[in-house]
């Protein structure tokens, strides 16, 4: 963030105005708004992930396919099941900017959607029902790898929203008013 002014008067008024200059490009003023406004961010993009359900321009997520809906139970919602991708949503500041995601693998696979095939490893599958009736105890069976076609669709969670870009020019505004008020103008 560079800011440049040239002011051609003297006295108070140029005292004052170089006061101000000189706070807001102090290296802890521009830390501290970049803290803001990742901490604001990061709360909204949770909050669009467990409340809002839409993309940031307000298109509503896809809902689960049906089959997919049969295997969710009543506490799980749209790219909410354990609450891992939630939980990974997080803010970093670096230099002059502000990042806001997820380091999750499949975050990525939400935000853009994803259409193709996806190799499974060979693993060990518990299975607990058969035919629709609960076993008495679970059975493991082996299972090859084998290649699974994949359409999974676009939920965008990150971005801003009018309302998000709102609410974050309210946070800057105030937060340069704050410093303002600190060098007496």
């Amino acid at each position: 963030m560079a800011v440049s002014v040239e002011v051609s008067t003297h006295g108070v008024e140029l005292a004052r105005y170089q006061r101000l200059l000189d706070t807001l490009g102090r290296s802890d003023h521009k830390a501290e708004l970049l803290e803001s406004i990742g901490a604001v961010a990061e709360s909204q993009t949770r909050r669009r992930i467990s409340d809002e359900k839409t993309a940031p321009d307000g298109t509503p997520w896809a809902p689960w396919s049906a089959d997919y809906a049969k295997t969710r139970h009543g506490n799980q919602s749209l790219l909410q099941g354990d609450g891992d991708l939630l939980d990974s949503i997080e803010y970093q500041v670096q230099r002059n900017s502000v990042r806001v995601g997820s380091a999750l693998a499949y975050a990525g696979v939400h935000q853009d959607g994803f259409s193709g095939a996806v190799q499974v490893p060979a693993h060990i599958r518990r299975i607990t029902q058969a035919f629709g009736k609960a076993l008495a105890f679970p059975v493991y069976q082996s299972v090859g790898s084998f290649t699974r076609q994949m359409e999974i669709p676009q939920r965008q969670f990150l971005g801003l929203s009018s309302d998000n870009q709102t609410e974050l020019l309210a946070v800057i505004g105030d937060f340069w008013q704050d410093v303002m008020k600190e060098v007496g103008l």
